[in-house]
């Protein structure tokens, strides 16, 4: 288990992933410098697979679980479609759907979504849409991470939160 920090500030955005043995340090710095003026919200944690999620500590000293929705939806936003794709490198229709459908929801587009919206997102993305969406979004359903509201609208399920949150954990966001 390793130890995730984020450090925001205007104009300051680092993360890191430290080993478990700098958290007394870590500890000592939050009660050192704790600003007792700010509300803090309660500690968040989300149950994956049977694990705890790392709370990821910010400049401020609230903790929130990485892998939460919230906080995947916050890092979605901060990042352009087009720019996503690059970064992820995932080739798959199923997957880019997956992803540009999460980045849809997390910019505030309707929940669910059609796959008009999707094609609107795909040229947003500067990408050609799949010439044959419904066999991908089907994929997508089998995968678990695309769950079908109505025949003709979608939505990301917490399988699809859950994947696109170990991707951007890979790349160390």
């Amino acid at each position: 288990m390793s130890i995730q920090l984020s450090l925001k500030a205007t104009g300051l955005n680092i993360s890191a992933n430290l080993r478990d043995n700098a958290l007394p340090a870590l500890i000592q710095l939050l009660q050192e410098y704790r600003d007792e003026s700010a509300t803090l919200p309660s500690p968040a944690t989300d149950v994956l697979a049977g694990t705890v999620a790392t709370p990821s500590v910010g400049v401020s000293g609230s903790l929130t679980a990485h892998n939460s929705e919230q906080a995947i939806k916050e890092f979605l936003k901060s990042h352009g479609a087009a720019e996503l794709l690059n970064r992820l490198k995932w080739d798959s229709f199923p997957e880019k759907i997956l992803l540009l459908g999460a980045w849809y929801e997390s910019r505030g587009g309707g929940t669910p979504w059609r796959s008009a919206d999707m094609d609107e997102t795909f040229k947003q993305a500067k990408e050609s849409p799949p010439r044959n969406f419904p066999r991908d979004i089907k994929n997508a359903i089998k995968s678990g991470w695309i769950h079908a509201e109505t025949p003709r609208t979608y939505a990301v399920t917490r399988s699809g939160w859950n994947k696109i949150g170990q991707a951007t954990e890979n790349l160390g966001q």
